[in-house]
């Protein structure tokens, strides 16, 4: 199952090389790292899904997700 999250951020990664300020490609490459337990890769792209569309309501969550896991609590109910 990780080749498949691998090759998720490998495509997102060329994507966004092309057009970083795509909101739904940042939360996409999130979410693969998510899977990945890349947390510091997955937080650095849900925040840049949020700056590019803060009413992204699943980025949100996602990111208060992620600082749930790390157990960062303040930060997470921030993002919730």
């Amino acid at each position: 199952m990780l080749n498949k999250f691998e090759e998720s951020v490998r495509g997102y990664l060329k994507a966004l090389s092309i057009n970083n300020t795509s909101p739904e490609c940042h939360f996409n490459l999130a979410s693969a790292y998510n899977d990945l337990q890349q947390y510091k890769s997955a937080i650095k792209h849900y925040q840049c899904a949020i700056d590019l569309d803060n009413t992204n309501i699943d980025a949100h969550l996602c990111l208060g997700g992620v600082y749930e896991t790390l157990q960062q609590y303040d930060k997470a109910v921030a993002s919730f």
